[in-house]
């Protein structure tokens, strides 16, 4: 379980585990098919985690187009993406945070963290995630989001598994606030972009 500075639930937190010896970690869990969606107007959902070497599939569902570009990171990209096409598959070799955006409306943002472990989960509304057949290592625990006021937005902490304890995590720090997904003012951009 995670919990923010007041000590209630951490929702849409990134927690992963990083093992000590990756090279000798064999798992059969299979990495979950990572999809980005534009819908509404926004980036859903608002933080996506994916492990490196793994496909991210954009999917425009609005019935306009979007131009998704990564000005910062380890992948940078822009595309349109149009209505009819419906959607962009890229792949992200390199671990790191990929902050995006749409050239055609300002006011849309979302976050994709890549890391290097099939270990990775997003926290639901009552802050918990739960990892199964986990192999008996030391790990490194990292709880991850972009406005995080934390260095590199994470905390970490040691932890060894298995463990028969639920593990609450409180986070010593708070948010910067989530910008706002959604037009100042409501326009329809040139149809021809």
């Amino acid at each position: 379980m995670v919990l923010n500075a007041q000590g209630q639930p951490a929702q849409n937190m990134v927690v992963y585990l990083l093992p000590s010896a990756p090279a000798n970690i064999v798992t059969t869990v299979a990495p979950s098919k990572a999809e980005v969606h534009q819908k509404d107007k926004q980036f859903s959902p608002y933080i996506t985690v994916v492990q490196k070497g793994n496909d991210v599939a954009f999917v425009n569902e609005d019935d306009i187009t979007h131009h998704i570009f990564s000005a910062l990171g380890p992948k940078r990209f822009s595309f349109k993406l149009r209505h009819q096409q419906q959607q962009q598959i890229l792949r992200f070799e390199q671990t790191g945070h990929v902050s995006m955006g749409c050239n055609v409306h300002d006011w849309m943002s979302g976050h994709l963290l890549v890391v290097d472990t099939p270990f990775y989960a997003v926290t639901n509304l009552q802050g918990i995630v739960t990892f199964e057949h986990l192999p008996a290592d030391d790990f490194k625990l990292v709880v991850w989001h972009p406005q995080l006021k934390m260095p590199d937005n994470q905390q970490v902490k040691p932890v060894h598994f298995p463990s028969d304890n639920t593990m609450t995590i409180t986070l010593q720090a708070d948010f910067d606030s989530i910008p706002s997904q959604q037009s100042l003012d409501e326009f329809e951009f040139l149809e021809g972009y």
